[in-house]
């Protein structure tokens, strides 16, 4: 018996050896990457990728960090299926082209069909956005490209990675199971046109946590088919807030929870955003353990959203349920502190606020809340009371 569990745990040893031993780093610079922010490094960059894709050994993708080296690269595709999983390690820094270089609201960098990837470091990766702002807010161009995209990549890990100025959204997940993401850092000028942190869509059981963001939109955003997201610990402003929505036709959300976050300078703190005229739902949502500091509208559901307020009047709407607020805290600078405005046609049911309360920075006044249309209960102490609430 002895020496039988001495030589599995020799021959467990001399595999595991003999994998790292297989294991191998694809150091994009081997491939004629050249780093000086000039160059166009885009050919050696999926040069490298096609190596290390079709590595059977758990291969490295290396961006390499060292004398400065900042890495320019135009639009660029890593396509799977691959071998086996791949570890992208960001040392070094990525740069997009500093020019208008589409006309589409296309993505800089997509990783798409790669399972187990993982995706790490602590490179800088600037999305040169500041050329492209003037012309959205102008609307000269229809839309802006995101900084990096990740598509059906189920088991998606991501980490310590540094996104910052982004011509539109910073980050999606689309159709992407079981995604971790933590310790993100995510920037952009609290103006600039948006530049959402974190979007997801069409993915189930992602979990965002101990990251910071700060833009010009939200935080982060979940879209519809979207069911089992958590965010924790994160740290958002400025921008506007963590966001279920906008929700339109056909939309499903299901099981999100926010907690132990710290929202402060923000256009609006928590918010459930659809769109008139939508269907489906959005229900089981949790926020909870959350601090406020000088948000404009702390809690918001808004089943009227219309950025543009030129939206025709429609009856029907996504169904609103089962939202609980437990533990929120903190200032608004506008009297309203919580405005939960549902539909007439289809109300908000099962609302609960439980130890709510906030204050008005700068004045003593007392706050203000509006409600139209929901149902539920309120317990312990909730500043400013939502009267209306009831089942």
């Amino acid at each position: 018996m002895g020496n039988g569990v001495v030589i599995f745990g020799l021959w467990v040893a001399a595999i595991l050896s003999l994998v790292s031993a297989r294991n191998s780093i694809y150091n994009v610079a081997d491939y004629g990457a050249v780093g000086n922010g000039q160059r166009d490094d885009t050919q050696a960059f999926l040069k490298a990728w096609g190596a290390a894709c079709a590595d059977s050994y758990y291969p490295t993708f290396l961006i390499p960090s060292g004398k400065g080296r900042t890495f320019l690269l135009s639009q660029i595709t890593f396509s799977g299926p691959c071998k086996s999983n791949v570890h992208v390690q960001v040392s070094g820094n990525l740069v997009a082209p500093n020019k208008l270089w589409t006309k589409k609201p296309e993505t800089w960098i997509v990783f798409i069909n790669i399972e187990g990837l993982t995706v790490d470091g602590h490179g800088q990766i600037d999305g040169q956005g500041a050329i492209w702002w003037p012309c959205i807010t102008k609307h000269i161009c229809s839309g802006a490209p995101y900084i990096m995209q990740f598509l059906g990549c189920t088991g998606l890990k991501l980490s310590g990675i540094y996104l910052k100025n982004s011509p539109g959204k910073h980050l999606a997940i689309y159709k992407s199971d079981w995604t971790t993401i933590k310790g993100l850092t995510i920037t952009a000028p609290g103006d600039s046109p948006n530049t959402d942190g974190i979007l997801i869509a069409e993915s189930n059981h992602v979990h965002v946590y101990s990251s910071n963001i700060g833009v010009g939109d939200d935080c982060v955003a979940i879209g519809s088919g979207c069911y089992d997201v958590n965010i924790s610990s994160v740290t958002c402003g400025p921008g506007h807030g963590i966001s279920i929505g906008s929700l339109g036709a056909n939309s499903k959300v299901e099981k999100v929870r926010v907690s132990g976050c710290n929202i402060f300078q923000t256009t609006v703190g928590v918010r459930i955003k659809t769109w008139q005229g939508g269907s489906g739902y959005a229900k089981n949502i949790l926020y909870e353990h959350i601090v406020f500091n000088s948000v404009r509208s702390p809690i918001l559901i808004d089943q009227y959203y219309c950025p543009q307020g030129n939206c025709a009047n429609k009856t029907s709407a996504v169904a609103i349920s089962d939202v609980t607020y437990n533990d929120l805290h903190g200032t608004s600078v506008d009297p309203v502190a919580i405005k939960i405005a549902c539909s007439e046609s289809m109300k908000c049911d099962r609302v609960v606020l439980n130890d709510v309360s906030f204050s008005f920075e700068g004045s003593q006044a007392p706050m203000q809340s509006y409600c139209l249309n929901a149902y539920g209960k309120m317990y312990g102490k909730v500043v400013p009371e939502v009267p209306c609430l009831k089942w």
